[in-house]
């Protein structure tokens, strides 16, 4: 007996090791995939919110001592139920629109800023009625004041891709990239969201962002707000009235987000970001999905489609690698 329980042991422990190495090895395959994001990501947060500091001793010819003093810092956690955004909370933040010859400007669309050139949105905000994606906006808080602080800057467009496998007015693949006409210069109020570490589904909650209508058939938002959102995981599948999605919900691509009370994303807010906080770095975000389409607004317990951002790094990293 005692033999047995010898052998059985050591076998449980064999297991448990395999288990582990199984684990680790997956774990730094992971960590090896997304190194360049990640090492991105914290390139930016350090651009931004890590500052130097010089000191010297009050002596002669004493050296200068360089001391980084780290300013990023967390905001307001966000309780359930939609709020305005606080200043420089959402620096990543993009609004899109089409300019005339007029100098008149409609804007219809969000997007999520990525790097120094190129503004994550949704393909179908490409297809707006009001025109083509000619300017886009950084820096903006309410479109109606300008005493709030915030530091809004126009920039052009001067190329406009949306993902090859994006065939319009059909959603699956609603994914593109807009490249600015010049290079952002970061601060705390113009700055990159990291790309997502992983693809999403271990999150029960997330953060919407945008100036889209607070009310089904309203009126667009002039101040940014914010809002909590829960995943909905498997309850997607029984979304199949979508005219848009002839084959469904796709859980590879999509992601399914909602409510149980009556915060949403609207109309005007397709494009823009569904964020995570960054779990190292409470300054930044990451953007998980896309504001992509859905049932109306505000319904409780009917969750909208967001296009998964980590399904389409690849094609990202390589527009990226074009671009620079």
């Amino acid at each position: 007996m005692q033999i047995k329980n010898y052998w059985k042991s050591a076998f449980q422990w064999k297991a448990f090791g395999l288990r582990l190495l199984i684990f680790n090895l997956t774990k730094r395959l992971i960590f090896a995939q997304d190194s360049d994001i990640v090492s991105s990501c914290t390139r930016y947060k350090k651009s931004v919110f890590d500052l130097q500091d010089g000191y010297s001793f009050l002596l002669h010819d004493a050296p200068i001592i360089n001391k980084s003093l780290d300013t990023c810092h967390s905001y307001t956690p966000l309780i359930s139920g939609g709020q305005i955004a606080e200043p420089k909370e959402f620096p990543h933040m993009a609004r899109l629109g089409n300019r005339n010859g007029d100098n008149k400007t409609s804007w219809f669309c969000g997007g999520t800023l990525i790097s120094n050139r190129l503004v994550l949105t949704a393909a179908h905000c490409l297809y707006s009625p009001s025109g083509a994606v000619n300017v886009v906006r950084l820096g903006e808080l309410d479109f109606d004041s300008d005493k709030d602080d915030a530091q809004p800057e126009d920039f052009g467009v001067r190329n406009t891709t949306e993902h090859p496998s994006y065939k319009y007015p059909i959603m699956y693949n609603d994914i593109a990239l807009i490249e600015l006409d010049r290079g952002v210069r970061f601060s705390v109020y113009k700055h990159p969201a990291c790309l997502p570490f992983n693809d999403g589904n271990r999150y029960d909650s997330f953060v919407a962002t945008g100036w889209g209508q607070t009310t089904f058939a309203g009126t667009d938002s002039s101040k940014l707000r914010k809002a909590k959102l829960e995943g909905f995981h498997l309850k997607c599948p029984e979304i199949d009235d979508i005219v848009n999605l002839p084959n469904g919900f796709n859980a590879s691509t999509q992601m399914c987000i909602g409510s149980t009370d009556t915060n949403d994303t609207c109309s005007g807010d397709s494009g823009g970001p569904v964020l995570i906080y960054h779990e190292e770095y409470p300054c930044m975000h990451h953007v998980m999905g896309i504001t992509s389409t859905g049932f109306g607004c505000g319904t409780p317990n009917l969750p909208s489609l967001y296009t998964r951002v980590h399904a389409y790094l690849d094609w990202i990293k390589q527009t990226i690698a074009n671009i620079s």
